[in-house]
């Protein structure tokens, strides 16, 4: 009798037991399901969920709208302040994602001026924006490129070592065959520096958001290590205020004596005229 009344009490205390394991497992489980839909990255860095983050302000957009005949723009050889070795393969790494950045954006149809057609054009394998441009230089690119805009290109810092640095200095210009001259309708003067915890937090953010893992974030071996995966952030921010224009909007010119616009790294100078 007596063994009759313990065994209920240990089928019990058994199924207690399983009771708590199965619950254990399924408690992991759930766990583990969450922690891999959210990336561990925000739990080693918080930043890149809540902040501080950085955003480029010191551009310039003519009338808030892209001009409505601007269908394709020829994107110019990529020049930089220095021309060392780092600069050169800084060039070469950034030309890439400014041209991949500006397509995806879906503003215009862009095509790439290679520097070897552009001195067989004009005598000179790239040209920067402040400088006096050939008197025909807007007839033979809009020959050559069937093009209503040209986008020149600069990077005004490249520090491919920690911390990593790169500035761009951009302008677009919508060209008028007619009268040889053109508009500036987008300007950009900035520079990224991944000294700063604002910028490191944009910078993973936007990795993560193209899928790199948390090892690649490290900030030692990863994504503050890599001038490749930095430039492709700095890019993509920079293409991201030109997006603001949108495409198909009204154009508006600016005021004549605008000539200018203030800028960290200098000025962009008054070389095409706004309307």
């Amino acid at each position: 009798m007596i063994d009759q009344m313990i065994k209920p009490k240990k089928q019990k205390r058994a199924v207690k037991r399983i009771r708590q394991e199965f619950g254990k497992t399924v408690f992991i489980a759930l766990l583990a399901v969450c922690f891999a839909g959210c990336k561990t990255a925000s739990i080693k860095n918080p930043g890149t969920v809540i902040g501080p983050f950085h955003k480029p302000d010191n551009y310039s957009l003519v009338g808030g709208g892209m001009p409505l005949d601007m269908r394709r723009v020829a994107l110019l050889p990529l020049t930089s302040a220095v021309n060392s070795l780092e600069h050169q393969s800084g060039r070469q790494i950034l030309q890439a994602f400014l041209q991949a950045e500006i397509a995806k954006s879906g503003l215009f149809e862009v095509v790439y001026m290679p520097s070897t057609r552009m001195e067989q054009l004009t005598g000179q394998p790239a040209w920067r924006m402040i400088e006096e441009l050939p008197v025909d230089f807007i007839e033979k690119i809009t020959a050559e490129y069937d093009c209503q805009g040209v986008l020149f290109s600069h990077l005004t810092v490249y520090q491919p070592y920690p911390p990593l640095s790169i500035g761009w200095r951009m302008g677009l210009v919508h060209l008028s065959p007619e009268s040889n001259n053109g508009s500036v309708v987008w300007e950009i003067d900035h520079v990224f520096n991944a000294g700063q915890k604002s910028v490191i937090n944009s910078a993973r953010r936007n990795a993560l958001k193209n899928g790199l893992s948390d090892p690649e974030l490290d900030e030692t071996f990863g994504l503050l290590n890599s001038p490749r995966r930095f430039g492709r952030y700095t890019a993509e921010e920079v293409v991201a205020t030109m997006s603001q224009m949108g495409s198909g909007s009204l154009f508006a010119s600016v005021n004549e004596d605008s000539q200018k616009l203030p800028a960290q790294g200098g000025f962009f100078k008054r070389l095409f005229k706004r309307q």
